[in-house]
């Protein structure tokens, strides 16, 4: 059991992220272990003639026969719109001795031809030949759950939020007790650190950090997996439009990853006060929803346009 110590500023400092890297890394559990991720088990047959070819001399060192990870290989991530190419670079810049302690840490011993190079270069190959094809439906369940948690916290506040994580996550009294995640019983604090909530497809039940002291994260399942896998053909772009409009039905097309409005008007060749009457419309309908970067406002669809459309978010 992991429990970290919260204090009030720390509970107000919680905050959300997804971690493409981290879903992959966290993936391999899945084909070395199918049985133990049942609400996988779609994806795990769908990649199956794919993963022969994968560079398995260097994948097989990446997770261990207890499911554990070196943490150099799922940074943590610091906004639910992180970019897989960003956590690529951010591994490539590992320090040597944290590569080798980390992996003989998990494995009980490293290759001598095992190099960070490679680790990026086998992972990169992975995701192309697994993950991407099915990263935006992914994604876009994951950012679906984030916004529900986040509608949680508004209405019930920090604590309840923190409860319905799931079974292994219970919080009471300052205290976040992560069960089902590691052998020996270890205490942290947060102090200030802020902490990381992540939703992950490849849990099942909780992650935590394999290095005791590391930056304070939790990877939490997320709702809604148990018909991630269903195959529902989506309407053709002209029931689409009969549906919803042409105009609408073209904003969600183009919103293959997140755009603003000026963005979309210039795309259409519309003016932006024409596109966010469309995009009011969509919100409304529960068909996109808005994220603030900065000063922009971004639009993406939600889960349930994804459903209804077959798109989603991009890496």
């Amino acid at each position: 059991m992991l429990t970290y110590v919260l204090n009030s500023q720390d509970l107000a400092d919680v905050r959300f992220a997804v971690s493409p890297v981290a879903e992959m890394v966290l993936s391999l559990r899945a084909l070395r272990d199918p049985g133990r991720f049942p609400l996988q088990l779609g994806w795990v047959r769908t990649v199956q003639p794919q993963v022969a070819a994968l560079d398995w001399s260097v994948l097989r060192w990446l997770v261990n026969d207890t499911m554990g990870s070196p943490d150099f290989l799922t940074p943590r991530p610091t906004s639910p719109l992180t970019q897989l190419s960003d956590e690529l670079d951010l591994i490539a810049t590992v320090n040597p001795e944290t590569f080798e302690r980390q992996l003989v840490a998990v494995n009980g011993e490293l290759p001598e031809d095992l190099t960070v190079d490679k680790v990026v270069e086998a992972l990169s190959e992975y995701w192309d030949a697994v993950m991407a094809p099915y990263w935006s439906r992914m994604r876009t369940l994951l950012s679906a759950d984030i916004s529900y948690r986040g509608h949680v916290v508004t209405q019930q506040g920090t604590g309840a939020m923190l409860n319905g994580l799931g079974p292994a996550i219970t919080y009471a009294d300052g205290l976040l007790k992560v069960d089902r995640v590691a052998e020996q019983s270890r205490t942290e604090h947060i102090d200030g650190r802020g902490l990381v909530l992540q939703p992950t497809l490849f849990g099942p039940h909780a992650v935590i950090p394999f290095d005791p002291g590391a930056e304070p994260l939790l990877g939490y399942p997320p709702r809604g997996q148990a018909n991630l896998w269903s195959v529902v053909e989506p309407p053709s772009r002209h029931d689409l439009a009969q549906l919803i409009g042409t105009p609408r039905a073209h904003i969600l097309a183009l919103l293959s990853y997140p755009r603003t409005t000026t963005d979309l008007a210039g795309e259409l060749k519309v003016t932006p006060s024409a596109v966010s009457q469309h995009l009011q419309l969509l919100r409304r309908t529960g068909l996109v929803e808005p994220q603030r970067t900065g000063k922009q406002v971004l639009y993406r669809p939600t889960e349930l346009a994804a459903l209804l459309t077959g798109i989603g978010e991009a890496q």
